[in-house]
């Protein structure tokens, strides 16, 4: 459920003396309509701090205007918040109450940019001959000469992406066969 569909829910069920009460962040947890724990953290703060008892002032009045500029104003300032965060908690609940006509849209800075995937590089594939106490290794066509120290080396390289292991091995190899 979206933050503002929960707001609108738990005022139907509940009246809008719930804004005042510690126990909206729970109903709204219960909801599932917190997007991120930011909007969660804000909410928390304007129940603790009594921002939510000046919004209800202006709501039952004329002034709702000015009590929400300012209580932005407090939460960006005073607080700490992220000033578009705040404004998409601030609209919600307006949206909640009728006082704006179009719902609002979590800001992109609230949404964690996504994880990308790391590729998994194939696993090297290569062939080794033992003669005269050197190490022949082929690997993608290329051959490099090794000592036993430096084979032992490679082996515990191998698990490397080819490109880098292909570098390693230019490097460390006596001669390109």
């Amino acid at each position: 459920m979206t933050l503002e569909e929960a707001i609108s829910y738990v005022i139907d069920k509940e009246g809008l003396s719930i804004l005042s009460e510690a126990r909206l962040v729970n109903y709204l947890n219960d909801l599932q309509a917190f997007g991120t724990s930011a909007v969660k953290r804000i909410i928390s703060t304007m129940t603790e701090e009594g921002y939510f008892a000046k919004l209800l002032v202006g709501l039952n009045g004329d002034s709702h205007e000015l009590q929400f500029n300012d209580v932005s104003t407090n939460l960006v300032q005073k607080e700490g918040f992220q000033s578009d965060l705040v404004q998409y908690v601030l609209d919600c609940l307006l949206y909640a109450v009728h006082k704006i006509g179009n719902a609002p849209t979590i800001p992109v800075s609230a949404t964690p940019p996504s994880k990308k995937k790391r590729v998994a590089n194939p696993k090297a594939t290569f062939n080794v001959i033992q003669a005269n106490g050197k190490y022949i290794v082929d690997f993608e066509g290329d051959s490099y000469e090794l000592k036993e120290s430096q084979y032992r080396a490679f082996i515990r390289k191998k698990d490397i992406p080819s490109d880098r292991l292909k570098v390693w091995l230019n490097s460390y190899s006596e001669e390109n066969i």
